[in-house]
């Protein structure tokens, strides 16, 4: 499968953009870079062809220029050389279409890629920097497609994936999450309906028996009822019957009272069917149809009477409707071919132009300019051999002179003004193409629907900064620590919680040695009488002080003190040293409590400055945050940070919603402008054509507007357009050069030398130069093309004439043997009447034999209604007989009197 071209019809920032790779090349790479700036749209080309491919993905983010409904590419496939062209747009259903605009199917491009997915396409043939570094890691990790596969195969495990999937599949099948089909989820609603119904009919024995014995009671006394409702139905319906014949009494006094006033004469016999009334209705029915077929009669003949028939043009009925046919010719061929002529005249043009920029303006027979084929292609590939040498820039800049020649012949041929001028229509098409391309309606739209919404997550952040309170650019103003700070904080926090907990635990520990070191201590005491170090210096100090207090007073009561002092401190150097041992563990336990006692208040110590440290630090987070946190001083060091973490968190989502909020406006607005921008941009283009809007009118309006005056001078540019189209192509021919310019000087010699002996014994052998050679062959493929084209308009226009000429002289033909003259009349015209008057004839006999038919069956039926009427008077001959009277009135009176009598006798008798 190939890429040909990619058509980015509507899609991310392009329109109407095409990217054309061009057909395989026979021999060589088929390799294509495609280079462009950062934003040139690489990527989204890319997306493009995996969306054209796989389909615009449900959430595509190239929606920004056209919505989801107007998103559109396209392009052209080639598999194993056949070629195939579709287009895509956004859709759930047919969705690809092929060249004519008809739904395609799917298959027609996923046969082609082998099952892959686009995630497996993507990651095989749509490699990027990120793209690389993920695949690594998946491929790492076992995880994709390419991943799997790569594990599968590493491990000998191949059919690995399809055993995966076909156990997922049982696994979901089974059990879902929050699905409602699965088997466990069915056998769970139906146990719980099995169990709502246990409950419903569970019923305690004690409820059964009191329900048991009511239902029995309740039998008992329906029984009695329904025996009851017998007997009071059985004297109901007794009553009944002496109320209804207490009325009839009545009425059988009244009845045989009329019957005696009826007469009493026997009832004749019937032997006629139907009703006296209807005989009578019958006898005016037969009489007003008889008369109005009468009248229908004198109607229709008057009518044949009227309607004439023109036998001459029925003779020629075929010949006439054979004129209809040639006539539409006639008239096409007279619409026709002024524009084949002038068509014809720019076939002409171009032939001139052609030889004037081929030098040879007086060559009576251009066709032995043409050169033999083999040759074309020759020259042509040397041209396009030349398209790859940039490095001459003479005779590049030789070939970009001639392209504009080319050009300047293309444009010269847009000879003929038209009746606005091209900028102005070029205007009014940019302006409507950009009103009905612009979204400022649907951009506004959203704008309005981001802006309440980030006004309610807005009011949510502020909700939670309470209780602060005011407005976004007053909490913008706010100074409040970052992340920066915050990173720290946290690390101090644990640092110092860190450290408390391990001087916590040293000072339990020197606590307990302390304790452990009294209680030895105590133990030691209580166990020998032993002075300690402390009490043996202080009776040492004693002594000497007795005994310098002697030596200076040297009396009996300072001897007597000396001697008790001396002999108390030799008692406790007597016990010591008796207790030498028992001294040096005392004099260790001392110390190992002293020691206890010193780190004890060195761990103090330094829990009052971890504390002080985080006083310190808490003061400086409250004055840091000190606005957002308000009355939150009570806190510990590390609720006050999460605190300030919530409040920053809350504060940075407010101003980020109000960035968003002025975002959303500034859109709002920017959509407005925009749709203002385009209406002025509309009012100035169709002022510039002509069209002067009302100040006041709508832009769907002008658009309208624009579309029809637009339609309308597209016919005045038809003749224009090829001539354009040709401009275009000339431009394209030059871009083409000049991107030719780098490469032509290192071949240039050894490719003048092939044109040489390309063109040797040709009339272009000795003059033309290497530069002119693509431009004489363009010239040369056109003069060809403007031949043809022209012999064939030619041959076109005479037979049109020779169409016009041949309806002329049957139409002369044909009014002759209608015996008419076709005179000063157009052709068509008197084609025209004579079909109109065939048609007026045919219609007249076809009136006439229709009118004959209606005639006879006139007739026939005036026969019919004449024998009903002979059959009716009989039956009234009949009736009035039976009844001794002269009418059939008459008849239905006392008829009437007869059926009363008759009644009423039946009556007496059912009674």
């Amino acid at each position: 499968m190939r890429l040909r071209r990619l058509d980015l019809t509507r899609y991310g920032k392009f329109t109407d953009k095409a990217i054309d790779f061009g057909p395989k090349p026979a021999s060589g790479p088929d390799l294509h870079i495609v280079f462009g700036l950062n934003e040139a749209g690489k990527s989204t080309a890319l997306s493009a062809y995996l969306d054209l491919l796989f389909g615009i993905e449900e959430r595509s983010r190239y929606n920004f220029l056209h919505d989801y409904s107007s998103m559109r590419i396209g392009g052209m496939l080639e598999f194993e050389e056949q070629p195939l062209v579709f287009s895509r747009t956004k859709s759930r259903n047919n969705a690809l279409h092929d060249a004519q605009g008809q739904p395609l199917s799917e298959i027609a491009i996923a046969t082609h890629l082998g099952g892959l997915s686009r995630d497996a396409y993507s990651t095989m043939f749509s490699l990027d920097d990120e793209t690389l570094e993920a695949g690594g890691k998946a491929i790492l990790e076992s995880k994709g497609d390419l991943g799997k596969l790569l594990f599968t195969a590493s491990a000998g495990l191949g059919n690995a994936s399809d055993v995966l999937g076909a156990l997922e599949a049982e696994a979901d099948a089974l059990h879902r999450r929050q699905a409602q089909v699965t088997e466990i989820a069915q056998l769970k609603k139906r146990l719980a309906e099995l169990k709502a119904s246990k409950d419903a009919i569970d019923t305690l024995a004690s409820t059964f028996e009191t329900l048991e014995a009511e239902r029995a009671d309740a039998e008992e006394k329906y029984d009695r009822s329904l025996a009851e409702r017998s007997a009071l139905t059985a004297h109901l319906a007794r009553v009944n019957r002496y109320m209804r014949a207490a009325p009839m009494l009545a009425e059988i006094t009244r009845k045989m009272t009329k019957l005696a006033e009826l007469p009493d004469t026997p009832s004749p016999m019937r032997t006629w069917t139907g009703s006296v009334a209807e005989l009578i209705e019958h006898d005016a029915r037969l009489g007003t149809r008889l008369l109005a077929n009468a009248e229908e009669i004198d109607r229709v003949q008057a009518k044949i009477a009227a309607t004439v028939v023109d036998k001459a043009v029925l003779a020629i009925s075929e010949q006439v409707r054979g004129l209809a046919d040639r006539k539409a010719r006639y008239v096409s061929a007279g619409l026709d071919l002024p524009n084949r002529r002038m068509e014809l005249q720019g076939f002409d043009h171009v032939v001139n132009s052609c030889l004037a920029a081929l030098g040879k303006s007086s060559e009576q027979d251009p066709s032995k300019l043409i050169l033999p084929a083999f040759v074309v292609g020759t020259l042509r590939a040397m041209v396009e051999q030349r398209s790859g040498i940039t490095t001459n820039l003479r005779m590049a800049r030789d070939e970009v002179a001639s392209a504009l020649d080319g050009l300047q012949a293309a444009r010269g041929r847009v000879s003929e003004e038209r009746g606005v001028p091209e900028p102005a229509r070029a205007r009014l098409l940019a302006t409507l193409s950009e009103a009905k391309a612009s979204s400022h309606a649907r951009d506004a739209r959203e704008a309005r629907t981001l802006e309440e919404d980030w006004q309610t997550k807005m009011a949510i952040a502020m909700r939670r900064l309470q209780p602060w309170s005011g407005d976004a650019e007053s909490l913008s103003s706010i100074a409040a620590p970052t992340a920066v700070h915050i990173a720290p904080w946290r690390k101090l926090a644990a640092a110092l919680e860190k450290d408390s907990a391990v001087l916590s635990e040293r000072l339990a520990e020197y606590e307990q040695n302390r304790v452990n070191a009294s209680s030895r201590l105590a133990g030691v005491g209580s166990s020998i009488d032993l002075m300690d170090d402390e009490t043996a210096a202080a009776i040492r100090v004693e002594r000497d002080r007795a005994w310098q207090s002697h030596r200076s007073d040297l009396k009996p009561e300072t001897a007597d003190r000396f001697i008790a002092a001396l002999a108390k401190d030799d008692q406790v150097g007597a016990a010591r040293l008796i207790h030498a041992g028992e001294l040096a563990d005392l004099r260790a336990i001392k110390q190992r409590e002293g020691e206890a006692e010193a780190a004890i208040g060195r761990v103090n110590s330094q829990l009052a400055k971890l504390a002080e440290r985080a006083e310190g630090a808490a003061a400086d987070i409250k004055d840091a945050a000190s606005r957002l946190l308000g009355d939150s001083y009570a806190l510990s060091f590390d609720l006050l940070i999460d605190l300030v973490d919530e409040r920053i968190s809350a504060r940075q989502e407010a101003l980020a919603a109000w960035d968003e909020i002025g975002i959303a406006r500034t859109r709002l607005e920017r959509a407005h402008a925009e749709g203002e921008r385009i209406r002025l941009a509309l009012i100035s283009a169709l002022q510039s054509v002509g069209i002067q809007p009302e100040a006041d009118q709508r832009l769907d309006a002008m658009v309208v507007a624009a579309e029809r005056f637009l339609d309308r001078q597209a016919k005045v540019d038809a003749e224009r357009a090829e001539a354009l189209r040709s401009v275009a192509v000339k431009e394209e021919e030059l871009a083409s050069r000049r991107l030719a310019l780098e490469m032509a000087e290192r071949r240039e010699e050894a490719w003048q030398a092939e044109v040489k002996a390309a063109l040797k014994d040709t009339w272009l052998e000795d003059g033309i130069a290497g530069a002119g050679l693509g431009s004489v062959l363009d010239q040369l493929s056109e003069l060809s093309k403007a031949l043809q084209d022209r012999d064939a308009m030619h041959i076109r226009v005479r037979k049109m004439e020779a169409d016009r000429v041949e309806f002329a002289e049957e139409v002369a033909r044909v009014a002759a043997q209608a015996g008419d003259a076709v005179g000063d009349d157009a052709p068509e015209q008197f084609s025209v009447g004579l079909a109109e008057r065939l048609e007026q004839s045919e219609r007249a006999r076809d009136t006439r034999a229709n009118l004959l038919a209606d005639l006879q069956q006139l007739e026939d039926a005036r026969e019919a209604l004449r024998a009903e009427i002979a059959s009716h008077e009989a039956i009234k001959r009949e009736v009035l007989g039976v009844f001794g009277v002269g009418s059939l009135p008459e008849v239905v009176e006392q008829d009437e009197l007869l059926r009363e009598r008759d009644r009423l006798r039946s009556s007496f008798g059912g009674t």
